[in-house]
């Protein structure tokens, strides 16, 4: 155990990680200390995202020069102590942790999750769907009028989605910011509402609240561009996936499963990049098996805050071949170039029936080409990402400012101004909400002088010094405030925000923008919050500004990413100012984050055609150890 003490002293172990392991050494006397500090390293995981960890990494860890085994002997050693089960052995019962062919290792709980996900995404993947091509063939075209491909130009990707989601039980719609992806769920929803013989019952979901709102708000937008005779007027207003599966927060339970089912026969989730895997193992035990789900999201995005991330497996898959059956079934609705060129060959089976049910838009309609955030948001998804983000970030934007930290310093008070002068000379409630719905300072870090708490305590000083505010009150007219915790029996959630301001009585009340409108609650009664002049990234993910004050560090730190720095511009729909040392952004870019995840191997065992894995030759179908 001296080991387990040492990489704990040196802060790579928590105490629950090194528990746990201590106590699989009681019950299991054959594991050795190797053994020992793989459990607890994998278990340390999972507070950075990761559902599993890879073998290697474990010696990395220890940070010893003491002999260490190799991965065969440690595999060995794992399967030899008795807590430790091989993926796919259906001789043993089931274990605390599971290693599977790749050498990951992962604890029970979070592999039976991927293992299910896999499960259900393969069969939802499977077979095509009855479609009356003839009445099919004329909505498609009625809600995608003169978009029929042209030779130079491939087919028309938004159309070729709503003609999937038809064919399909299962659609992955995926696409950068202004790509169009809530232009082409309004019209997939208006097909489907116009194809079915009976009522559809339809559920819009997302993460979070503010993602819930915004597919609402973008919904609607999109609706209005419908054709006649279409309308999403009875069309559901989004919810969170904990309200649509009925989350019990005293026992953190679903009342929705797979004993008590959705009455959903398509449901839409928003900003699937934030779904993590256990609420992502809820909703699909909970969706039935003949229901259709259509997954959106941004794969540059960040990943969850919780372990897991699906896009990141989903779009690791082969993108290699389309079955026949689908070409014909989708050639039937939209015309012979149906499917993007460099996606794959046409086969009798597809390799891997999943990337079947994937579409990627990249067409930009919301930015024009002038755009630097445009630019940017492209060159980071780039393979040289750094190369062609400090090419596109030296030319002259009309939309980007960018300042070096130690220059950013002493305007800072001005940027700040410019920002929170409009929520400061607001009148009323609803001006207050919606000048402030307008502009964010968004920073990489919560602490520090150039993370929220340090950009919070500047803006408060400078309200003060300008007799915006009064000096001493912690609670006061236009203060705008985040949600940190989920209040279920107030349904309010972790990432909301709301404006402090007078009720009729002149009393101090907390304001928030709902499905219904504005309402109210008394400040004392909100679970934990704070200011939010400024917020961190991932607070913002699933939602939208005119104009984002983007600040990192003025020094490295091991959580800015690619990811982090993607997300933080594509936040921005009008205007960006970013602080930042060049030499910090390029360093930024250069670093991918990597979650460990088996959701990958899972998929490929179970999608590939007639269920068989090519390497191995096991059925896909193997138990979850």
């Amino acid at each position: 155990m001296q080991r387990l003490e040492r990489v704990q002293q040196q802060g790579g172990l928590g105490e629950l990680d090194v528990q746990l392991a201590r106590l699989l050494v009681r019950l299991h006397p054959d594991m050795g200390p190797e053994a020992a500090l793989a459990v607890a390293c994998t278990s340390h995981a999972l507070a950075d995202g990761h559902t599993c960890l890879p073998l290697a990494q474990v010696q990395q860890i220890s940070a010893s020069d003491r002999p260490w085994p190799s991965l065969t002997e440690l595999r060995h050693d794992l399967l030899a102590s008795g807590a430790v089960a091989e993926a796919g052995d259906r001789t043993t019962d089931p274990r605390p942790l599971v290693l599977d062919s790749d050498n990951r290792l992962a604890l029970l709980r979070w592999y039976r999750a991927e293992s299910a996900i896999a499960q259900d995404l393969a069969e939802r993947a499977g077979d095509l769907c009855e479609v009356d091509y003839v009445k099919a063939q004329a909505l498609v075209q009625q809600l995608f009028p003169g978009s029929s491909a042209a030779a130079d130009t491939g087919p028309n990707l938004q159309q070729c989605a709503a003609a999937l989601s038809l064919c399909k039980r299962l659609l992955l719609l995926c696409g950068g910011p202004g790509t169009g992806k809530t232009y082409t769920l309004a019209r997939i929803l208006a097909l489907h509402s116009a194809h079915a013989t009976t009522k559809l019952r339809i559920a819009l979901a997302a993460p979070t609240g503010r993602a819930a709102m915004r597919l609402g708000e973008s919904i609607r937008a999109a609706a209005d561009s419908l054709p006649a005779p279409f309308d999403l007027g009875s069309a559901p207003q989004p919810q969170t996936l904990h309200r649509l599966l009925g989350f019990h927060p005293q026992n953190s339970t679903f009342l929705r499963n797979a004993a008590n089912p959705l009455h959903v026969d398509l449901l839409v989730v928003d900003e699937a990049s934030m779904v993590d895997v256990l609420l992502l193992e809820a909703l699909l035990a909970a969706l039935p098996k003949t229901s259709r789900l259509i997954l959106c999201g941004d794969s540059g995005q960040l990943p969850p805050v919780e372990p897991g991330s699906l896009l990141y497996a989903w779009q690791a898959l082969p993108q290699t071949s389309y079955s026949k059956e689908l070409v014909t079934c989708l050639q039937r609705l939209v015309g012979k170039s149906c499917l993007d060129r460099e996606a794959g060959t046409v086969t009798e089976h597809p390799t891997h029936s999943l990337t079947e049910c994937c579409i990627t838009l990249h067409q930009v309609h919301r930015f024009s080409q002038k755009s630097g955030m445009l630019a940017l948001a492209q060159a980071l998804q780039k393979p040289a990402g750094s190369d062609a983000f400090s090419s596109a970030l030296a030319l002259p934007w009309p939309d980007i400012q960018r300042y070096e930290t130690k220059e950013a310093a002493a305007l800072l008070f001005e940027l700040l101004q410019e920002l929170l002068a409009p929520l400061c000379q607001a009148k009323s409630v609803q001006e207050a909400i919606a000048q402030f719905a307008q502009s964010r300072v968004l920073c990489a870090l919560r602490e520090g002088p150039w993370g929220v708490a340090g950009i919070n305590a500047r803006c408060r000083e400078l309200l003060q010094r300008q007799g915006q505010i009064p000096a001493r009150d912690e609670v006061y007219q236009g203060l705008p405030i985040l949600i940190l915790r989920n209040d279920y029996t107030q349904g309010l959630y972790n990432g909301d925000t709301g404006i402090i301001w007078p009720n009729k009585e002149g009393q101090l009340t907390a304001w928030f923008a709902g499905e219904d409108g504005l309402r109210s609650l008394a400040p004392a009664t909100l679970p934990p919050w704070q200011p939010a002049y400024a917020m961190t990234v991932h607070k913002a993910q699933g939602a939208e500004f005119a104009t984002v004050l983007l600040v990192f560090p003025a020094e490295d730190h091991p959580l800015l990413s690619r990811e982090l720095l993607y997300t933080a511009i594509t936040r921005a729909k009008k205007r960006l100012i970013l602080v930042a040392g060049q030499e910090l952004l390029n360093t930024v870019v250069s670093r991918r984050l990597n979650r460990h995840s088996g959701l990958e191997l899972l998929l490929r065992q179970r999608t590939l055609s007639a269920g068989v894995h090519a390497e191995t030759g096991q059925d896909s179908r193997a138990s979850d150890g």
